[in-house]
C-alpha cells in the first residue's frame, strides 16, 4: 500500500557521474597504460589500416569514430569482468586493497626499470576484416580487440597490473572505470592520427613514435608514476577498511558528535560518552542534533541529549525503530498487517507535530529502519521481486529511489549530509558475500565497499554515520557487536 506524499519509485535516481579518489587514480593509470599500446605493431598497423590510404568503403573519420567506442567497450568487458569475478571469489576489504597496492608497486618498479615485458602476447589483428567488412564496422571490431588488452601485443606491465588490481579490488564500478580509461588511452592516438596518416603532420608523428624509443621509455616512466599514485590511494583505502570493535553484546548504533548509542541484547539502551556508559530509559536509542530518543511503553521518549532530561512523550502505537534530528523524529511502526514509516515535526519539541505517514507496505513486504540526517530520511523497502533504498525529503515531501536490485539484498542505510557532499552507507548482500558500501548521493553506481564478509554465519546489519567513523552491527553466533571503519 502507499500512503503519504509524492514518491518516485523508479529504478534509480538521476545524477551526475561522480568518481571516488580511488577510481580517479585508477582511471589515470588506465589512460596512461592504454596510451603506451599505440607504439605496438598493432597500434602502427591500425593507424595505417583505418587511415585514408589503408582501405576503401568508408572515410577515415568514420572509421576513427567507430574505433573509439569499440576500444572503450573492449576495455570495459575485460576489466569489468575481472573485477566482477574478483568480487564473487573473495569480496573486498583491507587485504584485497593492500594486495592491489602491492601489485601496482611491483609493476611500477618493473616499468621504471624498463624490464622487458614477460609474458608477451605476439598476436596481430585480423587483417582480412578490412577487405570483407565496411570499414566503420571493421574499425569498431578492431577497437574492441585492442580494448580487450590481451588479444594483441602487450607493451606495458601496467596492463597485467590493471588486470590484477581489478580482480583484487573486486569492485565492478572500479573495473568499469579502469576499462573505459584504458580503452580511451588505447584508441585516442590512433583515432587522431589515422585521418591524417597520409599528411606531413601524421607521417611525422608516426615516425617519431617509431624511431625514438625514448618516447616509449618516457611513457613507461609515466606509467610507473601513475601506478605508484594508485598504490598510495589503494593503501590508504585498505587501511581505512580496517574494522575496530566498538562494543560487544551490542547492536543498532546511532551517533552524534562524540556520543555513540546502542542497544544491548536485553534491549537496554546505552549511551557512551567520554568513555563512560550511561543507561537510557528505553530501547532502540537514536541520537540526532540536541536530542536522544528511545522507545518505551509503546511510544517514543524524547530526551535532551546533553542532560538526558525528558522533553516529551510521543504516542506511537506499534513503533519498533526510530531516528531523530534537530527538527524531526521519524519512526517505523506496525499498523494492521504491515509496516508504515511516519514523521513528526520537532519545531516545538514539547508538543511534536501530528503523525504524518511517508509510506507503508503490507506483509510480506517490509520497510527497513530509518536513517535520518537533518531533513533527509533513507530506508530500505523489501518486496518480492525487487529491493530498494529510497530517500524522502521532509521539507519537500518528495521521495526517490536511490538504489534498486532484483538480485542483491539492500538494507540498513544511513545518511550523512555535509557542506558539499551527502554520503549514503548501506549493506549489499549477494549470495554468501556481504559488503558495507558508501556512495555519494547524486553519483551513479553502487558506490565502493569499505567492509566485507563472506559466509552466512555473520550478518552485516544496522549502520550509523559519525564525523569520522562509520558504525556497523555484526549479528553473529556469539554475542553481537558493533564495529567501525574510517569514513
Amino acid at each position: 500500500m502507499w500512503v503519504g506524499g509524492e514518491f518516485d519509485v523508479g529504478p534509480s535516481a538521476k545524477g551526475k557521474l561522480m568518481l571516488s579518489g580511488l577510481e580517479i587514480a585508477l582511471a589515470v593509470a588506465g589512460l596512461v597504460i592504454g596510451l603506451i599500446g599505440t607504439r605496438s605493431p598493432c597500434g602502427f598497423s591500425m593507424i595505417e589500416t583505418i587511415g585514408s590510404t589503408g582501405h576503401t568503403g568508408g572515410t577515415a573519420v568514420a572509421a576513427s569514430a567507430t574505433f573509439l567506442p569499440g576500444a572503450i567497450a573492449g576495455g570495459m568487458v575485460t576489466f569489468g569482468a575481472l573485477a566482477a569475478l574478483g568480487g564473487l571469489v573473495h569480496g573486498a576489504g583491507r587485504v584485497a586493497y593492500l594486495l592491489a597496492a602491492a601489485i601496482a608497486v611491483v609493476a611500477a618498479i618493473a616499468e621504471a626499470r624498463g624490464t622487458p615485458i614477460v609474458p608477451q602476447i605476439r598476436r596481430q589483428l585480423p587483417e582480412h576484416w578490412r577487405r570483407v567488412l565496411p570499414m566503420p564496422v571493421a574499425a569498431a571490431m578492431y577497437g574492441v580487440l585492442l580494448g580487450l588488452g590481451f588479444t594483441t601485443f602487450v607493451l606495458s606491465f601496467g596492463v597485467w597490473a590493471l588486470a590484477g588490481i581489478g580482480f583484487a579490488v573486486g569492485d565492478l564500478d572500479a573495473g568499469l572505470v579502469i576499462g573505459a580509461a584504458f580503452g580511451v588511452g588505447r584508441a585516442i592516438p590512433i583515432a587522431v592520427l589515422a585521418p591524417v596518416s597520409d599528411r606531413p603532420a601524421g607521417i611525422r608523428a608516426t615516425g617519431l613514435m617509431a624511431e625514438r624509443p625514448g618516447i616509449y621509455r618516457g611513457f613507461r616512466a609515466g606509467d610507473a608514476v601513475a601506478l605508484l599514485v594508485a598504490a598510495t590511494v589503494l593503501t590508504t583505502t585498505g587501511t581505512a577498511t580496517a574494522a575496530r570493535t566498538e562494543a560487544e553484546d551490542a547492536a543498532d548504533p546511532s551517533a552524534e558528535g562524540i556520543d555513540l548509542a546502542w542497544q544491548l541484547s536485553n534491549r537496554t539502551g546505552i549511551l557512551r560518552r567520554a568513555g563512560q556508559r550511561i543507561s537510557l530509559p528505553g530501547n532502540d536509542p537514536a541520537l540526532g542534533g540536541q536530542y536522544a530518543a528511545v522507545i518505551a511503553d509503546g511510544g517514543i521518549t524524547l530526551l535532551d541529549r546533553e542532560s538526558l532530561r525528558t522533553i516529551s512523550r510521543i504516542e506511537a502505537p506499534g513503533v519498533d525503530a526510530v531516528a531523530v534530528s534537530e527538527s524531526w523524529v521519524v519512526y517505523r511502526a506496525r499498523r494492521g498487517a504491515g509496516d508504515v514509516m511516519f514523521y513528526r515535526s520537532l519545531a516545538d519539541p514539547r508538543n511534536p507535530g501530528p503523525e504524518t505517514p511517508i509510506t507503508g507496505v503490507s506483509d510480506p513486504f517490509q520497510l527497513g529502519r530509518p536513517g535520518l540526517d537533518a531533513n533527509l530520511v533513507v530506508f530500505a523497502v523489501a518486496k518480492r521481486r525487487v529491493n530498494r533504498i529510497v530517500k524522502y525529503g521532509l521539507d519537500s515531501r518528495k521521495g526517490r529511489t536511490l538504489l534498486s536490485s532484483r538480485s542483491d539484498a539492500l538494507s540498513n542505510p544511513a545518511v550523512r549530509r555535509g557542506d558539499k557532499v551527502t554520503k549514503l552507507a548501506y549493506v549489499r548482500a549477494s549470495g554468501k558475500r556481504q559488503r558495507l558500501m558508501v556512495k555519494r548521493l547524486g553519483a551513479k553506481g553502487h558506490g565502493h565497499p569499505v567492509y566485507s564478509r563472506k559466509g552466512r554465519d555473520t550478518v552485516l546489519w544496522s549502520t550509523a554515520f559519525a564525523a569520522d567513523r562509520l558504525y556497523l552491527t555484526l549479528l553473529q553466533p556469539g554475542p553481537d557487536k558493533i564495529v567501525s571503519v574510517e569514513r
